[in-house]
């Protein structure tokens, strides 16, 4: 597993970055957990496909 500290940095300044509530189109509701909303994170993405997402391939070893 990552580091959510790394998760969190490339998620941050992610172009695509798109988080699988948001995606899924709940919104804020019970379904969803508040801090996932606020905070990016590359494990929360759409595009995450358990870390082989390419843009967090050529960036996590920045951080």
């Amino acid at each position: 597993m990552y580091d959510e500290k790394i998760l969190h940095q490339v998620a941050d300044k992610c172009p695509e970055y798109e988080a699988i509530t948001a995606a899924q189109g709940y919104g804020i509701s019970f379904l969803t957990n508040l801090e996932a909303l606020e905070d990016a994170q590359c494990d929360l993405c759409v595009y995450w496909q358990s870390g082989s997402c390419d843009i967090f391939q050529k960036h996590h070893k920045k951080y």
